[in-house]
């Protein structure tokens, strides 16, 4: 078969064109000409270096991602930007924000500086990178916030920790408002959490495992909202999970424009029962959750409470995975399964449309980093990945691009696979195939 190249000009033809942003959403053809979107619509004749036939398929900006950890630099053994470049683009994933939980932290200048060349050296996808809030993530003395932005950090975060001090949370907030930073904020009580390796319920005690309550993520959300709301920062949740959370974050936004909230993917379609056989693969944080709590959160994507649905990719190397469950290594990679997910779970289910699904994977997140992406308007860059949405898949770790074969979805059967990835004007994948 004739490999694409990636040259000048790129006509995309007879594909149901999905564009959430723009409201649009029929059968159409796209023009890109020197890596941005030249035309949309229906009839396209003009001569173009390379053709895509997208018959029976549907043509959507690229995925954006809020929050994957490629682990480099410092963990390449888990992952490397290039990896993690390569998953995202099985997944169709274009576009992804870097947590600043590296060795070291990206609490500096450098390391910023550093993930911004190293995406580039790779070319496959847009990489923003993110400082963290504090020194180490140790929740203590502030890092140097305004460097980092003014270093290419879309945000700031803690990550996998939160600031459990109020006063430091809201100095922290108020300097980020001062300087127009976005602060991302994960929601964990370390004095509620303890010991808990996962979600306390049912399943927790059957399987004598010490449990972290709903409530530790309840108060720090609440904590989070209303230092926010103080403050006037803008504020981002990271991965909520919980009935409590759903129902704050949703009084905030009567009240407030500057709050936002994503998801996890693997948070609106498993539950804590993933976890019985001692399963590691399902140990994250936050826990997967009781069903009560997955069915709120389901209600709260139909709402439109949530922003946005991500990854959380977290890859580990396999002997973290294979320790006894309360030692095992937290998080599941998901880059190359997220938007199945989404179509299985929520599309395919009637709990959404393609184009509300679509939308809290694409312009929706890019517009809280603020970073023009995630649409298909004239002019815009052409980050596109094409999907066979009739396409069945069962997950087999082994053949992921990541380097982190731990996938909660291991053996789950999906729907809905990219075929084509097209970064900046270029075809990065063709049928299935990364081209570099």
């Amino acid at each position: 078969m004739k490999e694409y190249r990636n040259m000048a000009s790129i006509l995309i033809k007879n594909g149901h064109v999905v564009d959430p942003k723009n409201n649009f959403s029929e059968m159409a053809d796209v023009l890109i000409q020197d890596g941005v979107i030249a035309k949309v619509g229906y009839g396209i004749t003009d001569v173009a270096d390379t053709i895509i036939d997208a018959k029976g398929l549907v043509v959507s900006p690229g995925l954006v991602d809020l929050q994957v950890h490629f682990r480099e630099p410092g963990r390449e053994d888990r992952e490397t930007i290039m990896t993690g470049s390569r998953a995202a683009i099985k997944g169709g994933v274009t576009s992804a924000v870097a947590m600043p939980n590296s060795t070291p932290e990206a609490d500096n200048q450098a390391v910023i500086e550093f993930v911004i060349k190293r995406a580039r050296e790779v070319g496959l996808i847009n990489i923003y990178p993110t400082g963290t809030i504090t020194k180490g993530q140790k929740g203590g003395l502030l890092a140097e916030m305004r460097e980092l932005k003014n270093s290419g950090a879309v945000a700031v975060t803690d990550d996998g920790s939160d600031v459990q001090d109020p006063e430091t949370l809201r100095k922290a907030m108020e300097y980020a408002k001062t300087h127009d930073i976005l602060i991302m904020s994960h929601c964990e009580t370390d004095t509620l959490t303890g010991g808990g390796v996962m979600h306390e319920g049912w399943v927790s005690t059957q399987l004598g495992l010490p449990g972290t309550p709903a409530v530790s993520e309840d108060l720090a959300v609440i904590k989070n909202i209303t230092l926010a709301e103080l403050t006037g920062v803008r504020l981002h949740l990271l991965h909520n999970s919980t009935i409590g959370a759903m129902d704050y974050i949703r009084r905030a936004k009567e009240k407030s424009n500057n709050i936002t909230a994503e998801v996890s993917v693997q948070h609106f379609s498993l539950t804590d029962e993933e976890c019985l056989g001692y399963n590691t693969d399902a140990k994250m944080y936050p826990p997967l959750r009781s069903s009560d709590h997955v069915e709120e959160v389901v209600k709260a994507i139909k709402e439109g409470v949530i922003d946005a649905l991500t990854t959380d990719h977290a890859p580990h190397i396999e002997p973290d995975k294979l320790l006894p469950f309360a030692d095992a290594a937290m998080g599941s990679v998901g880059l190359e399964t997220s938007f199945a997910v989404m179509n299985t779970y929520l599309v395919e289910a009637g709990h959404l449309t393609l184009e509300e699904g679509l939308s809290l994977m694409t312009n929706k997140p890019a517009n809280i980093i603020n970073i023009n992406k995630g649409h298909l308007g004239v002019g815009a860059d052409a980050d596109i990945a094409i999907f066979d949405l009739k396409r069945d898949w069962v997950v087999d770790p082994k053949v992921l691009e990541s380097k982190g074969k731990n996938c909660v979805f291991k053996g789950k059967k999906l729907k809905g696979k990219a075929i084509h990835v097209i970064v900046g004007g270029e075809v990065k994948m063709q049928n299935e195939e990364i081209l570099r």
